[in-house]
């Protein structure tokens, strides 16, 4: 069956063909003239190129850079499971350190910034631990 249709599309292609060639020549003009101009010349650039193309040279080429970027895709997979590998290791040595020793907190994470009114709290706690020495004032009537 599908072999029959591929001959009746065939034979109606073909007479449509027929058709429009019988058509352009009692008309004098061709039907569709600038889009077949235009297939026209990429036809014939096409054509100019496969003739003309170092089809060798152009395999090596593509596979030089296939191979390229499959290199440097893999590298920079393996830098990314590295710097993995690193970050976990390191949290785990710092929590082991932390149990060991009995240190809460690293030197880094112990300087961390204070706000502003943290540190006015600690001003006026030193304030109050330290004991001024007033001076007797003179009242006016004395």
């Amino acid at each position: 069956m599908s072999l029959l249709i591929l001959i009746a599309a065939t034979l109606i292609l073909f007479g449509g063909f027929l058709l429009l060639t019988a058509f352009e020549t009692r008309s004098g003009s061709r039907v569709g003239e600038t889009l077949r101009r235009k297939l026209d010349r990429h036809a014939v650039r096409l054509t100019f190129i496969a003739t003309h193309i170092d089809w060798s040279a152009f395999v090596k080429h593509m596979v030089r850079t296939v191979f390229e970027r499959i290199a440097h895709d893999s590298a920079h997979a393996s830098l990314i499971a590295v710097r993995f590998v690193e970050r976990v290791l390191t949290r785990t040595v710092r929590s082991l350190r932390e149990r060991r020793v009995g240190i809460v907190a690293t030197h880094t994470e112990s300087r961390q910034k204070t706000t502003l009114r943290e540190t006015l709290q600690g001003f006026r706690k030193t304030l109050k631990k330290v004991q001024i020495p007033r001076h007797k004032t003179k009242s006016v009537g004395e």
